[in-house]
């Protein structure tokens, strides 16, 4: 592997641990610190939605409001910043609230199982038997999260699974449904105004007060690392690393993501995980590793 290629390698696993590190750094505000998701959540895009644009300005300078001179796209600009960043944020912080940083970020890893599905049922097909186990595995994977071995759906862990599945379905969408105008103005243009818009409609929805969050250098240092590391320089070091080794490798290596989050929780915040929260893990990783792979062999054949 040469020297371009292993510097793809270090940025997309670099871009997945910062991304684990915002999740346990989101736990520490909303837990220790009394942050509400309802005013970190908008506050947080708002800020890497205007630095985003600003580092995509600098590159495309007037080209980044292109996407507005057309409705339809403005319409999926939209669509893809409230129902996708948007309520993917919202839901994975709410997930992060009640389960942990570890657990949250995991069950976010069930997004392509419901892409699978969503497909499926467009396109009225059966899925292929690697996507079939996939989701098998994932289902059970959440099943041994939610239930912790008691087999009785009374012990479901309900406001888990509900923020968890709402925040994967988040993930589905904001994976699939922006592919178009993603490919037609670029990554970061689209991604910064969706920051911004999903950032502002937050603010018209949630009440901001936050006046019981405790605000010292920790807390400073926490908002700082979820907003620059975790919002815009994990996200242009990811996708600089997937440029660099291409989207199989990349969607392999993002499993690096949830696995640090769950270590970083258990270190710092001294977050604890039953044998059915680490069988859960296994499952739900495996699935994208199955994937990941399944593409690359279908990529290899065409």
């Amino acid at each position: 592997m040469n020297r371009y290629m292993m510097e793809g390698v270090g940025l997309t696993i670099l871009g997945g641990i910062l991304w684990g590190f915002s999740g346990m750094c989101s736990q520490f505000l909303q837990q220790f610190r009394h942050v509400r998701a309802e005013w970190l959540v908008p506050i947080r895009l708002l800020l890497a939605g205007v630095i985003t644009l600003g580092l995509a300005y600098s590159q495309k300078g007037k080209d980044i409001f292109n996407v507005w001179r057309c409705k339809r796209d403005v319409l999926d600009l939209v669509i893809f910043a409230v129902f996708g960043i948007g309520l993917c944020q919202y839901s994975y912080f709410k997930s992060i609230y009640y389960a942990g940083a570890g657990i949250a970020t995991v069950l976010q890893y069930l997004g392509p199982s419901f892409i699978i599905i969503y497909v499926s049922l467009r396109y009225v097909k059966w899925p292929r038997w690697i996507e079939m186990l996939s989701v098998i595995l994932a289902t059970l994977g959440i099943v041994c999260i939610a239930l912790q071995g008691h087999w009785d759906a009374s012990q479901m862990q309900s406001t888990i699974v509900f923020w968890g599945l709402i925040s994967a379905v988040a993930v589905a969408i904001y994976s699939y449904q922006p592919n178009r105008i993603l490919r037609t103005y670029g990554t970061m243009p689209i991604v910064g105004f969706a920051m911004v818009i999903g950032g502002l409609v937050g603010c018209g929805v949630f009440d901001l007060d936050n006046t019981e969050s405790i605000w010292d250098l920790w807390t400073w240092l926490a908002f700082f690392s979820l907003v620059f590391l975790g919002a815009v320089v994990s996200f242009n070091a990811y996708h600089e690393g997937v440029q660099r080794i291409g989207a199989v490798r990349g969607s392999i290596l993002s499993s690096v993501e949830p696995i640090s989050a769950a270590l970083l929780g258990w270190t710092i915040l001294d977050n604890h995980f039953t044998s059915y929260d680490i069988i859960g893990f296994i499952l739900i990783i495996i699935t994208i590793f199955m994937l990941a792979f399944d593409a690359n062999r279908h990529t290899e054949s065409d």
